[in-house]
């Protein structure tokens, strides 16, 4: 095995960091670019380096750890490896590089020689405050060297009760690494992804919130109905027959839900093994390696293969469970995002809102996350939330106004000058900051995609009508083939727009700043990519 270019990046700027800074580093790769091998040849270069060297990498699941330490046996076969597990019943106490699950090893810290670094593989896993496993062991560890690295490698560097993982204050502080999804796309590294959002869509006005994410057990009472089920897995049947897709996991609420998507699934022909917590581990073993051999096409789960599970040739994932946790919704599609040579993509059916909630897998927590806390139970929150995800609070409109007030303050301090004309008649060139795009309904009217371009504190908007007839249709197919090129059948529809999972990344991309002019009580964007004007001091 050789690095590919990004990965031999990854080392470089993880060596340099470890050399050269005090902080524990972080590297963020997404699922399916190599993880493994990179720690696998960090680990083979220290060794080299210093045969004293002691290194303990944490996973939580079996399937993590032996993937992990495979990759390391493959790489430096006359490496001693151990492991330490109870899942895998070894107890390897005195293997200087030790592959560890959190569970069987949280409260032995002071049992082994003291490590010099302590790797934690999906790093996101490790709460920001309080104790949990990964805190106190890593906390017990430093009692015994008060120089240990810990190092952080996750595919979603963020959590949803807290923000980023890493800051100056939490136990990871820096990413010193990072690669993006469609970067690795374009390059033949990942897959490429499709999504259609199904017509079948759950309404989740009623569930329950609890840690920032629903309640199980209120998504189950909305999404576990006959209708509902019936309705979904016959449209997913049909899109799945009508693509030819041959390796497909659907995502399940629950134990039940589960039961219930299964069942539906054999009506239609589709044989598709439950697995769940309460599956029995050699049953699971035996689905995993049925499905890998292509002697099963699908799998119906819960919460069990959104990590530590390698299936390459997986080409379709089907959302059926909500969440509000971004990075379980990246977890679950990062399933499809491996390469082979069976298929030229991986296709994304979303039944539960997901897309919606997130948009594109690229672009979350890319924004940062301002907290603010309820004013009623305490909980913290994302301000961007406006509600509190216990209580239900909202945060006073006084103090939303007060909070943006303060960023304007901010922002008048800093390094330039603004461009904004004293008259709001005159243009105004704004850069892009972020960009969102949905399906746009009007009575009576085909439909169009609403493109919101997000510039500082402000939000300006536009309708692409590209399945309008006449001259507003003519102008959306231009605008649609100035920046993704004019399609093989000469137009392309809404719904075709919205298949591309990374239509936000793809107008962002083009899009560096919009020029807009008040029309009336609105405002409208009159040209793209004008320079911003340097008035700098």
């Amino acid at each position: 095995m050789t690095p590919r270019p990004y990965q031999n990046d990854c080392l470089t700027a993880l060596h340099n960091h470890i050399c050269m800074l005090a902080t524990n580093p972080c590297v963020v790769m997404p699922t399916g670019s190599g993880k493994s091998p990179c720690i696998a040849w960090a680990i083979q270069k220290w060794k080299q380096d210093a045969p004293w060297f002691r290194c303990v990498i944490l996973a939580h699941r079996k399937e993590l750890i032996e993937q992990n330490a495979a990759a390391l046996e493959a790489i430096a076969p006359g490496l001693k490896v151990g492991a330490f597990s109870a899942a895998l019943k070894r107890r390897d106490w005195e293997a200087s590089v030790l592959y560890a699950s959190i569970d069987s090893i949280f409260w032995r810290a002071g049992d082994f020689t003291p490590w010099d670094v302590i790797m934690v593989d999906e790093a996101h896993r490790i709460p920001l405050k309080g104790e949990g496993k990964y805190r106190r062991f890593i906390h017990e560890s430093r009692k015994w060297n008060d120089q240990l690295r810990v190092i952080g490698w996750t595919a979603t560097p963020f959590r949803l009760d807290g923000g980023p993982i890493c800051h100056r204050d939490h136990i990871l502080n820096e990413i010193c690494y990072e690669v993006k999804v469609t970067d690795l796309i374009k390059q033949g590294f990942l897959c490429n992804l499709r999504s259609k959002v199904a017509e079948t869509q759950p309404d989740l006005a009623s569930a329950k919130k609890v840690g920032g994410d629903y309640t199980i057990k209120s998504l189950a009472k909305i999404t576990n109905r006959d209708q509902i089920v019936t309705d979904a897995v016959s449209e997913a049947v049909r899109l799945l027959k009508a693509e030819g897709r041959k390796a497909v996991i659907f995502f399940c609420v629950d134990i039940e839900h589960c039961q219930r998507v299964n069942f539906e699934l054999q009506k239609h022909g589709i044989h598709a093994p439950i697995v769940t917590s309460k599956t029995k581990q050699r049953d699971r073993d035996k689905i995993v390696r049925d499905f890998k051999a292509r002697k099963i096409n699908a799998l119906c789960n819960v919460n069990v293969y959104t990590e530590g599970f390698d299936a390459r040739h997986v080409d379709c994932i089907v959302l059926l469970r909500p969440t509000l946790s971004a990075g379980l919704y990246s977890q679950m599609v990062g399933r499809g995002l491996r390469i082979h040579e069976d298929k030229k993509d991986c296709l994304v059916l979303d039944f539960g809102g997901c897309i919606e909630q997130h948009g594109p897998i690229d672009l979350l927590g890319g924004e940062a996350v301002v907290m603010a806390t309820c004013g009623n139970c305490r909980e913290s929150f994302s301000r961007a939330v406006r509600v509190c995800p216990q209580c239900g609070w909202e945060i006073p409109r006084q103090e939303i106004d007060r909070l943006e007030g303060e960023e304007r303050e901010r922002r008048l301090h800093d390094r330039k000058a603004s461009d904004r004309s004293i008259l709001s008649t005159q243009p105004r060139i704004c850069q892009v900051d972020a960009v969102h795009v949905n399906r746009h309904k009007k009575l009576g009217s085909p439909d169009s995609i609403r493109v919101q371009y997000r510039c500082g504190l402000s939000m300006y908007r536009e309708w692409v009508c590209l399945d309008h007839p006449g001259y507003a249709g003519q102008k959306a197919q231009q605008w649609w083939a100035e920046r993704f090129g004019r399609p093989k059948s000469g137009k392309v529809s809404v719904s075709d727009a919205l298949e591309n999972l990374f239509l936000s990344q793809g107008i962002m991309e083009h899009t560096k700043t919009i020029t807009v002019r008040k029309n009336g009580k609105f405002w409208e964007i009159v040209a793209y990519n004008q320079p911003l004007q340097d008035t700098a001091l």
